[in-house]
């Protein structure tokens, strides 16, 4: 494959991630408007500094060389996996407190 196709990948798939970013950010901000005003207003402050983040490390990783980019965006990966890890962890941590919390 060669440097092009790869920065072509690269392109398409961030392209991927934020649209999937921005269809997240929509649906909790829905679910949101129905719960609590105050932790919507938190969490989108949160969801937009996520965003401006994950753009700017795009923006930054777009500029470096094609080989660079691949090793920067395998790195990347491997952080946002750790961050995926940490929120199933949260969320199977929450589930076991309302198992265990009588009705």
């Amino acid at each position: 494959m060669s440097s092009d196709q790869v920065s072509e990948r690269a392109k398409q798939t961030l392209e991927s991630i934020k649209e999937l970013l921005e269809k997240a950010e929509e649906t909790t901000h829905r679910a949101l408007e129905k719960a609590a005003p105050a932790l919507q207003k938190s969490i989108d402050g949160s969801m937009e500094a996520a965003a401006k983040g994950f753009s700017a490390t795009m923006k930054s990783i777009d500029e470096t060389a094609s080989a660079d980019q691949v090793k920067l965006l395998s790195a990347y990966r491997k952080f946002l996996a750790g961050q995926v890890e940490f929120v199933d962890a949260r969320i199977k941590a929450i589930e076991g407190k309302t198992r265990q919390t009588p009705a």
